[in-house]
């Protein structure tokens, strides 16, 4: 593939209020069509912008990815420990299905590089394209979605910003694993799409929850393959530059530390920012918590580390066996001692040709175990792939 037949170059700059070049990110990342030699492998994050906002009530996205890129380039590289690489923005197409063709060719190669991704949207309808190509090398991907709302619709053959979880749903087979919601509202939410959601075992997390117990959040985000950010999930007074402002949500400091939990995983492969609308952001405040929310994923990135793998036993892995109410079924639970991550493993099914599956939890669910219960997180995989 030839990516510079896919993008227009940005014609961003950092704000003159920033760090110098030789401090920034924009002294660091290599940018396609300037830098020589551009390498993209396992180590290399690829950031670009989709500008494509026509199946949405949002057209204020259409500039908001060169918007955010002004404020990221002027932030700290001091963290940068591995190639980044901006690619540009994807070339204005004649239909909406083209731009999510383009998006999906990109975002397959690269993944398929073993690169992972930064989208700057555009609208969210994009994350089905992202999906898409997503789903050609994981097998049996997570998608993750913070949003102060359920994109579903009436399920009558549109689609949209509004509606796309709705095409995932119906069109993404049965590799899908997990479709989680983090930080929806509950008045803002259809009572139906949750029975929906919820039928299928899916994680569905109340704003109100997700900001008490944030720790709790970091292991969904820790198997998650792909991230959907929606702006709108953050309270006005911190983020006034979307089309719905909202006197609730999450404050600036807790969806940076999402971001980070999310740039940390190292399942995620693609994370991508959508609904910033310019047009309502005359002081660029949102622009600015956009480039914030990006530093904080790229710093998760820089920081990771290799799991350990549980095929063999590890000086640094425990195992802890507790007897289940469930009959014949023993909860096993894996710590990692120098990082206190916590793992379970849920027995083989039909499901998953008798393979065991290990899966991200809390210590949380460790101790709500040992006093005789089964954590929901558990009974959720469970009820998936019995």
């Amino acid at each position: 593939m030839n990516l510079a037949d896919y993008f227009d170059s940005s014609e961003a700059l950092p704000t003159t209020l920033g760090l110098p070049k030789n401090a920034s990110i924009f002294g660091k990342i290599q940018v396609l069509g300037v830098s020589k030699n551009i390498q993209i492998d396992s180590s290399t994050l690829v950031i670009f912008g989709v500008n494509e906002t026509r199946n949405s009530s949002n057209p204020g996205a259409a500039h908001s990815s060169d918007a955010i890129r002004q404020f990221l380039y002027s932030l700290s590289a001091s963290n940068l420990k591995q190639p980044m690489v901006d690619l540009g923005n994807i070339k204005q197409t004649a239909s909406p299905a083209d731009t999510y063709m383009a998006v999906r060719d990109v975002v397959e190669y690269l993944v398929g590089k073993g690169a992972t991704c930064i989208i700057l949207g555009g609208t969210q309808e994009i994350t089905w394209p992202l999906y898409l190509a997503t789903a050609e090398h994981v097998v049996n991907p997570t998608v993750s979605v913070i949003d102060y709302t359920i994109d579903m619709g009436s399920n009558d053959g549109d689609f949209s910003s509004s509606c796309y979880i709705d095409k995932i749903l119906k069109d993404g087979g049965d590799q899908l694993f997990a479709l989680n919601v983090i930080g929806y509202q509950g008045y803002l939410v259809d009572s139906r799409h949750l029975d929906v959601l919820s039928a299928r075992n899916y994680e569905l997390s109340r704003l109100g929850f997700v900001r008490g117990a944030m720790s709790e959040i970091e292991p969904t985000l820790r198997d998650s393959h792909l991230i959907s950010l929606d702006m709108g999930c953050i309270k006005q007074g911190d983020s006034p530059g979307v089309v719905y402002p909202s006197p609730n949500g999450f404050y600036s400091e807790e969806i940076c530390q999402l971001a980070r939990y999310s740039g940390v995983s190292s399942s995620a492969k693609v994370f991508g920012l959508f609904e910033l609308n310019t047009l309502n952001d005359p002081f660029s405040q949102s622009a600015s918590l956009g480039a914030h929310i990006v530093w904080h994923f790229i710093d998760g990135f820089n920081a990771r580390s290799k799991y350990p793998t549980f095929a063999e036993s590890t000086s640094n892995v425990k195992r802890f066996y507790i007897k289940s109410p469930i009959p014949k079924i023993e909860l096993v639970f894996l710590q990692n001692t120098l990082t206190d991550s916590w793992w379970f493993e849920l027995p083989g099914t039909k499901k998953t040709n008798g393979n065991p599956i290990v899966a991200s939890c809390s210590r949380t669910d460790y101790q709500k175990a040992s006093q005789g219960d089964v954590p929901d997180r558990w009974m959720r995989i469970w009820n998936r792939i019995r």
